[in-house]
């Protein structure tokens, strides 16, 4: 079953260890990045980044000077993180776990959390749990950063699992104040129109 259930790490190493991921761009997310630039977050901020897969976001955070903590699931991704941290000479904490399974000990931890197309990837059932995660690691007044990947509502038999403006709105609102949530121009071309950006603040 594990290779077959998004729930199990293993469902996620197969799709590594078979080469390429096809979600995979080989570059920070250019929405986040110019997201990133506008937001002030003092230099040396605490950034989580959940699903982070090969770290393109998570190694451009470090590369700002940010105290990065990325985490996923699959060994494979982040042994694929910790890599390309070492080639690039940057410095970042690397974690291969369940983000339903966070210890208590990350509660109000961040200042940051930097989200893209993780929530797309998080079945149906568990949306309201992945935002009380959000919500426990980042300290009251931090920023979340999300790049939510529109599917549409009829392919539910993911990942990506279905996701909406509405969608997004409605997990992510009664813990979060959502500052603004848009269509960003300058998605990468293959998901153009299809992505939208959101800066919210923990309450």
């Amino acid at each position: 079953m594990g290779l077959s259930d998004p729930a199990n790490a293993g469902f996620w190493d197969s799709i590594y260890d078979n080469g390429h991921p096809p979600w995979d761009q080989d570059e920070a997310a250019p929405p986040l990045v110019r997201a990133v630039d506008a937001l002030i977050v003092p230099a040396g901020a605490r950034v989580f980044v959940p699903g982070c897969g090969l770290g393109h976001d998570a190694l451009f955070l470090a590369a700002q000077g940010y105290t990065v903590t990325a985490l996923d699931f699959a060994a494979s991704a982040v042994a694929g993180l910790r890599l390309r941290a070492a080639k690039a000479g940057l410095c970042l904490d690397v974690v291969q776990a369940d983000l339903f399974a966070l210890p208590t000990a990350m509660d109000d931890s961040f200042d940051l959390l930097v989200e893209h197309t993780c929530f797309c990837a998080v079945p149906l059932d568990r949306r309201a749990d992945y935002v009380q995660v959000a919500a426990r690691v980042l300290r009251p007044g931090a920023s979340l950063l999300g790049l939510f990947f529109e599917v549409d509502a009829a392919l539910e038999d993911g990942p990506p699992f279905a996701t909406t403006q509405a969608d997004v709105e409605h997990h992510f609102e009664p813990l979060f104040d959502i500052q603004n949530l848009e269509q960003p121009p300058d998605s990468f071309a293959r998901r153009r129109g299809r992505e939208w950006l959101g800066h919210m603040v923990r309450r």
